[in-house]
C-alpha cells in the first residue's frame, strides 16, 4: 500500500496535536473510494480524502489555477492490503468527522459498507460512527455536518457527471488526468474533488465564474503529488486492473457499484 499526501501533517490535518490556542478556520472534508477489480470482483483498494478550506463569513471565489485543496490517497495493488487500506479511511473519516465543519459524499454508505467489510473481524471506529450517522445524516454538537450529494442537494438522483454540469464544475481533465492513463489514486482525489466542490458551490461557501475545470485545479495543485499517468497505473496494481470505461459516467468516472 502506498500514500499520496499533500498535508503537512498527513496524520493530523487539522493540527490537533499541535493546537494551543484557537480552533483554525473550518474545513470541508469529501470521502471517496475507488475501486480495483480483482479476482472477479471490484474491490476498493484506493481511498482518497479532500479538504477544502472555509471562510468563517463569505464564500471563497476561487478558478482552476487559484483552487487550494489538501489532499490525502492511498492506493493498494494486493487485495489482501484491503485491511490496511481500511484502517487509513477509519482515521481519516474519525479525524474528519469530529474536526470538519462538512463532511461530504457521493452514497457514502456504500464505501464504507465495503471498507467495514475489509477483514470481517475488526470493529472500525471511525468508519462504523460515521455509518450509523450517515443513515438520516443529522446535525449532532461538535461534530461535522453530514451532506451525501446525491440525496440532500437540489436535483437529488442526477448521475454525479450531470450534477456537477448543472453546477458550473468540469470534471472533464486537461489531458494529465485523463481516465485512460491515470493511476486509481488520481482518479480517487478528482472525484473526491468534484464532490467537495458540488457540495461547497450549493451551500455558497465557493463560487466561481463560468465552468471551474478541476482537470486545471488537479494539474496545477497536485502534479508533484500524484503519480505520473500511463506508465505508473499498471505496475502500481501489481495485475489488476481498474474498472473498464463502460462503466463510467459520460463526464466523470464512477466507482464500480455506484449508479452512472
Amino acid at each position: 500500500m502506498r500514500t499520496w499526501t499533500n498535508l503537512p501533517w498527513p496524520d493530523d490535518p487539522y493540527r490537533t496535536g499541535q493546537q494551543l490556542y484557537r480552533r483554525p478556520a473550518g474545513r470541508l472534508a469529501a470521502f471517496t473510494t475507488w475501486p480495483t477489480v480483482a479476482g472477479g470482483r471490484a474491490v476498493p483498494l484506493t481511498t482518497a480524502i479532500v479538504y477544502l478550506p472555509l471562510d468563517r463569513s463569505k464564500p471563497i471565489a476561487v478558478t482552476g489555477q487559484t483552487l487550494a485543496f489538501g489532499f490525502r490517497a492511498v492506493s493498494a495493488g494486493d487485495p489482501a492490503e484491503l485491511p490496511a487500506v481500511a484502517a487509513v479511511a477509519d482515521l481519516d473519516l474519525m479525524q474528519a468527522r469530529r474536526h470538519a465543519a462538512v463532511l461530504t459524499g457521493y452514497h457514502l454508505v456504500q464505501d464504507l459498507t465495503a471498507l467495514r467489510q475489509a477483514d470481517g473481524m475488526t470493529a472500525w471506529r471511525g468508519l462504523a460512527a460515521v455509518a450509523d450517522d450517515w443513515a438520516d445524516r443529522s446535525p449532532a454538537a461538535g461534530r461535522a455536518a453530514l451532506v451525501d450529494c446525491d440525496l440532500d442537494l437540489p436535483g437529488a438522483g442526477l448521475p454525479l457527471g450531470q450534477a456537477c454540469q448543472q453546477a458550473g464544475i468540469s470534471p472533464t481533465g486537461t489531458g494529465a488526468v485523463g481516465q485512460g492513463t491515470s493511476h486509481p489514486a488520481t482518479l480517487a482525489v478528482k472525484r473526491a474533488l468534484v464532490i467537495a466542490l458540488l457540495c461547497a458551490r450549493h451551500h455558497c461557501r465557493y463560487e466561481w465564474d463560468g465552468i471551474l475545470d478541476t482537470g486545471e485545479a488537479m494539474a496545477a495543485a497536485t502534479w508533484d503529488c500524484l503519480p505520473r499517468p500511463a506508465t505508473t497505473a499498471q505496475a502500481a496494481l501489481n495485475g489488476c486492473r481498474t474498472p473498464p470505461p463502460g462503466n463510467v459516467d459520460a463526464t466523470l468516472p464512477a466507482a464500480a457499484g455506484r449508479r452512472p
